[in-house]
């Protein structure tokens, strides 16, 4: 676990240095903005009246955070700091440690909620993907209360 972890670290790195994006900046695009844009592309695909909506949201939102980079590498900083601090604090309540758990929320999780969303009966990919949505708010908030 500990080389893919730091396989994926390694990863990060050299995209930061081809992309000139800071570390958190990459970090948060990837895990905050990605993975979701992952689950709205696939609902986008699987329910394509919805496409349209999707596909101009996401594009706008990705407009924005370009427009808004000066603004964007503060908060990251921000926001990575403390998604490590919750990963930290669930690593030591589950016993798992901070690469167990960095690897089951980054990796594993976003991983089997894409399967499922590409497996399910279209008719419930639009009510999972808004329970993916909810439960990736959840983490944030309760991560900002355990904190």
């Amino acid at each position: 676990m500990q080389q893919l972890f730091d396989d994926i670290v390694r990863v990060f790195v050299a995209t930061c240095r081809a992309t000139g994006l800071s570390y958190p900046e990459l970090n948060i695009l990837v895990y905050c903005l990605l993975t979701p844009l992952s689950w709205l592309l696939v609902l986008a695909l699987r329910r394509p009246r919805l496409g349209g909506p999707l596909v101009l949201g996401a594009a706008l939102l990705v407009g924005a955070l370009t427009m808004a980079r000066r603004r964007f590498a503060p908060l990251s900083r921000w926001f990575y700091d403390y998604n490590i601090r919750v990963l930290e604090l669930a690593g030591r309540y589950t016993g798992l440690g901070y690469v167990k758990v960095s690897l089951l929320v980054g990796v594993v999780v976003p991983a089997v909620a894409l399967l499922l969303l590409l497996l399910v009966p279209r008719r419930a990919v639009l009510p999972l993907a808004a329970a993916f949505a909810v439960l990736l708010l959840l983490y944030f908030v309760v991560g900002w209360f355990a904190l």
